[in-house]
């Protein structure tokens, strides 16, 4: 009886395709062919949740943004769908079988996540655009509870940890290796970048600091690989592939993803060599406050530099990094940064709610900040920073909410790199560290997080690192004598 119910279902599911397809000639509806692809992703969601999560990393980094569907709103396609299945399908089975892992829950990394969130939907209430900041709640949401929440079920072993990397990795390889074909064939010109990364990236920038991530993670894997038990040829494909990411991102022109992999490259040679924590600690605090001492002198030197960026000259696009009198890209940053810092004095504790700078950074211009490519209608994006757009846009407690899931995040990671008991513990989480301190470098000049590339691999590395100190945890427990 089971096998001819099953055959039952098979051709009833055929000839309703059939007939579907008849309607859809009919009628022009050709999305009605991915009607087979969509059932696939259903019952995958209803029978293996933990496939179709490591389906959507492979499809992250091939996903492509619909810009305007007709109403004013955009689609990340395929993954975005996918993305909202999965968290539906989460809240579903968390209401039925109750409340995640205590552990995880109480983990500090968890609970300033948490606190994060609160403080953004007490802001989303408070904001001066409520359906924007509605919108950003949301979409900040589904990416937590999918890949950090609900995914650390999977991350809780270091075999499916490495999958879904490698999910990620493999597609990324495709995705960069034909932009870099394309973009050899223009003489990797800088130019030609922003169309040939089109329909994986509308922002180079996202390209560049999705590369930045990755980078760590190829070079950690194959120096250290040996710990996983992956083959030679394995370790040198990997070795192979960082060093043609190292290529993509010197010719994505980005310059805060060069300092990010510089900053990551620096980080890597120290944890290597496994210099003590307190220097590491004592040298950050060192950096920062002669920083901050010498700003005026700092200043004054970078206003020496007139070194513009070129198109041509590699050394001289380099040297405009620290061009701040006339180059117009670091001047525009600068009035963005400037646009929310008033925008944080007008409104310090609440701010203007999540989502919203873009729509109200206008009137905060001043005329000498202006550059060639400012508008008066302010409509050219965010802060340009992923800790000063938070500042404006939620307040004080915003920002360092948001610092403190960073912060905490590091501190946890450091320890498993220097004390964890299980050597692929320590490796892996130097590298997915690495990666995270690159897009916290690259936060400084840019903010991104907005978009899926950045943010799936992003929440789903922090799961893996608490699942990992759960993890290590558990395993010092059970060494400790009786």
């Amino acid at each position: 009886m089971p096998a001819k119910a099953s055959i039952a279902w098979f051709y009833s599911l055929g000839i309703g395709f059939i007939a579907a397809s008849i309607v859809g000639v009919m009628y022009d509806i050709y999305f009605i062919y991915l009607l087979p692809a969509a059932l696939a992703v259903g019952l995958l969601a209803i029978f293996r949740l933990d496939r179709l999560i490591m389906l959507s990393a492979f499809l992250v980094p091939l996903s492509v943004t619909i810009q305007d569907l007709g109403f004013g709103a955009g689609l990340i396609l395929p993954t975005e769908p996918i993305i909202i299945l999965i968290m539906l399908a989460a809240l579903f089975k968390l209401a039925h079988e109750g409340v995640w892992d205590k552990d995880f829950i109480r983990h500090p990394v968890t609970i300033a996540i948490l606190v994060n969130m609160a403080w953004i939907l007490i802001t989303t209430v408070s904001s001066t655009m409520p359906l924007v900041s509605v919108k950003y709640f949301i979409s900040r949401l589904w990416y937590i509870v999918v890949f950090y929440f609900f995914a650390s079920h999977m991350f809780g072993e270091l075999r499916r940890s490495l999958n879904f990397i490698w999910f990620f990795l493999i597609s990324a390889i495709l995705v960069v290796s034909y932009i870099m074909i394309l973009h050899s064939m223009q003489g990797f010109s800088r130019d030609a970048i922003f169309s040939i990364i089109q329909p994986f990236f509308w922002i180079h920038g996202v390209y560049a600091a999705m590369i930045a991530l990755l980078i760590p993670i190829f070079f950690v894997l194959a120096l250290k690989g040996k710990e996983f038990e992956y083959s030679p040829l394995r370790r040198s494909f990997l070795f192979f592939f960082g060093l043609v990411f190292i290529g993509a991102v010197i010719y994505s022109y980005t310059r805060g993803a060069w300092l990010s992999v510089l900053v990551a490259g620096l980080a890597m040679t120290v944890f290597l060599l496994r210099v003590n924590l307190k220097i590491i600690y004592a040298a950050v605090i060192l950096v920062v406050g002669v920083a901050l001492y010498y700003q005026s002198d700092i200043r004054m030197e970078l206003l020496r530099n007139k070194t513009g960026s070129n198109s041509k000259n590699m050394e001289k696009h380099l040297q405009s990094a620290t061009n701040i009198r006339n180059d117009p890209s670091n001047l525009e940053r600068i009035n963005r940064w400037s646009c929310a810092w008033r925008m944080f004095q007008d409104k310090p504790f609440f701010g203007f709610g999540p989502g919203t700078y873009m729509f109200q950074y206008a009137p905060y211009q001043l005329s000498y900040q202006k550059t060639v490519i400012s508008t008066n209608f302010a409509t050219l994006g965010h802060a340009h920073s992923e800790w000063l757009n938070p500042l404006a846009e939620m307040g004080l407690l915003g920002m360092l909410s948001w610092f403190a899931v960073f912060v905490i995040t590091f501190f946890r990671a450091l320890h498993l790199i220097y004390f964890a008991m299980d050597n692929r513990v320590r490796y892996l989480s130097m590298a997915l560290t690495l990666s995270l301190l690159t897009y916290f470098v690259h936060g400084f000049l840019n903010s991104y997080f907005d978009y899926d590339k950045i943010a799936v691999p992003f929440w789903a590395f922090v799961s893996m690192i608490v699942s990992m100190d759960l993890l290590n945890k558990k395993q010092e427990k059970e060494a400790q004598p009786d």
